[in-house]
């Protein structure tokens, strides 16, 4: 009897029911004979499947409390991990997978880690590591960049073939698939490695794929640059800053301006593809005018006024000399008249009509330029730089603009021609 209490109830069920069994076997024998047996029998295999369900009920029941224990268990899912965005991106079809893989000789990871020490030296700031992953919705030899998770380029790269491009002194033809450079737009073919020879002898720049690419990468980081920079990047910049320069540094933030206000001005000098590598001279020009004013255009312009040689440097072409196209007093003083400061940002008040007039004479005079082989300038006063940068964006982005303020002494300037409207 301790025996069958100490068994599972099904289980003293069954052995109770197999001695039972067998004594009523045997009073049916000595009784009824077979028919007896055939009664009893019945009987037992009647008992054997209710007891055979009632164990795969208690079974089921015992895995469903396992589960609802280990549910209980089981920790939360992370699901803030899903609202990160990665500061930029790039996107693969599964057909560029082998630029990125080293095992099949692709050098991009190599590249990109290249990209983002230069941009330190050019720019002044540090790029957040790019993500790289593949996207099997793409087409294979295809690309998407985003930044923040927003697609800012694409473009189609094939792997095995080089891009010669037309960089305005080829003498020849050479026959290959028609493409465009995606980082310039220039005109170019992709052909095989046995043209690259011919190509190059013509006076065709002749590059891989992973060149091409990370050339656009390059690009996309200049344009972009401002967009970039967070306001803990800032932070990141002062504290280094602080370690060889503490006294400007301490002087500045947060005494006279937060870091969100220096970084509104180091977004102006970028959005312009000025460097800002040389930030103990940009917190020290802050620290002379920001307690006058705390508007970021006006620090900005006097910012840019203490990295005129800089600013120089950047636009000064291989003889020496920057070529500028100047704008008639007459518009100058049009545009000033047009100038509104009671609100936080400038605005012009200009007619679309008159705004759109200034700016196809501005797009006429610099293609005229071009054709000469000039990289123009526009050089204009200090009051009316930022508005003039802003009307040439709408008709020929990427034209430098200056004021005479940014000019050093000992450079050499050389006008090419005057911008007039009526």
């Amino acid at each position: 009897i301790d025996f069958l209490l100490a068994l599972p109830i099904h289980r003293w069920e069954i052995v109770l029911g197999s001695y039972l069994g067998v004594l009523a076997l045997a009073l049916a024998m000595s009784l009824y004979g077979s028919m007896g047996i055939m009664v009893i029998m019945g009987l037992l295999g009647a008992l054997s499947f209710v007891l055979k369900r009632t164990k795969q009920k208690e079974d089921r029941d015992d895995v469903l409390q396992r589960q609802r224990e280990d549910v209980s268990k089981k920790a939360p899912e992370n699901v803030e991990g899903l609202l990160q965005v990665d500061p930029m991106e790039l996107e693969i079809g599964y057909g560029l997978i082998r630029m990125v893989d080293p095992a099949q000789g692709g050098l991009l990871l190599e590249r990109v880690t290249r990209i983002r020490r230069q941009m330190a030296v050019d720019m002044g700031m540090v790029i957040p590591p790019i993500r790289i992953r593949d996207n099997m919705q793409l087409e294979p030899n295809h690309y998407v960049v985003k930044i923040r998770g927003i697609t800012i380029a694409e473009g189609d790269i094939v792997p095995d073939m080089f891009m010669a491009m037309d960089a305005g002194a080829v003498t020849g033809t050479i026959e290959g698939t028609p493409t465009r450079e995606p980082a310039f737009g220039m005109d170019a073919f992709w052909i095989s490695e046995a043209q690259k020879q011919r190509a190059e002898s013509l006076g065709y720049l002749v590059v891989d794929g992973t060149t091409v690419l990370t050339q656009h990468i390059t690009e996309l980081i200049r344009q972009h640059s401002a967009e970039l920079l967070t306001r803990e990047d800032v932070n990141n910049l002062i504290k280094t800053l602080k370690e060889s320069n503490p006294a400007v540094v301490e002087e500045v933030v947060p005494a006279i301006m937060k870091p969100g206000e220096v970084q509104k001005v180091l977004q102006n000098l970028l959005l312009e593809g000025i460097s800002i590598r040389d930030l103990a001279t940009i917190l020290e020009t802050l620290g002379d005018f920001a307690p006058k004013t705390k508007d970021p255009e006006v620090l900005t312009e006097y910012v840019r006024n203490s990295l005129a040689r800089t600013i120089c440097q950047q636009y000064r072409e291989k003889d020496g000399k920057i070529y500028v196209v100047t704008l008639d007093p007459k518009l100058e003083d049009l545009i000033k008249s047009g100038l509104d400061r009671s609100g936080a940002e400038s605005v012009m008040t200009l007619s679309p009509i008159k705004l759109k007039e200034i700016g196809e004479a501005l797009q006429s005079k610099i293609e005229s330029v071009l054709g000469t082989g000039h990289s123009p300038v526009l050089l204009c006063s200090p009051q009316t730089r930022l508005q003039v940068k802003r009307i040439v964006e709408t008709v020929q982005p990427g034209t430098p603009v200056i004021s005479y303020n940014e000019i050093v002494k000992d450079l050499q300037v050389e006008s090419l021609g005057m911008v007039a409207v009526e």
